[in-house]
């Protein structure tokens, strides 16, 4: 396995973000992602409970915008996915 001592240490790795403010660039400005946006209802998560959510909130009529963090839709289901 290796020496131990090799690792890098997580608290350390200068990879990782440590300060809240690192979290909170944006690459746009516009859309869902402007600075006014004025919406009824906001979906945090696009795993199958966020998107029945968004579909019911849309289809009664309020305005709702869905925020999620991975690059595609899917949720538990598409992060812990098996391909063989």
């Amino acid at each position: 396995m290796g020496d131990p001592g090799e690792m890098m240490d997580p608290v350390t790795n200068p990879k990782l973000k440590r300060e809240l403010r690192e979290y909170g660039k944006r690459g746009r400005t516009d859309g869902p992602y402007a600075d006014n946006l004025e919406v009824d209802a906001l979906v945090v998560g696009g795993g199958f409970a966020g998107v029945f959510m968004f579909y019911t909130l849309r289809k009664a009529g309020l305005k709702t915008v869905m925020y999620e963090a991975g690059t595609d839709l899917g949720g538990t289901w598409r992060w812990n996915c098996y391909r063989m």
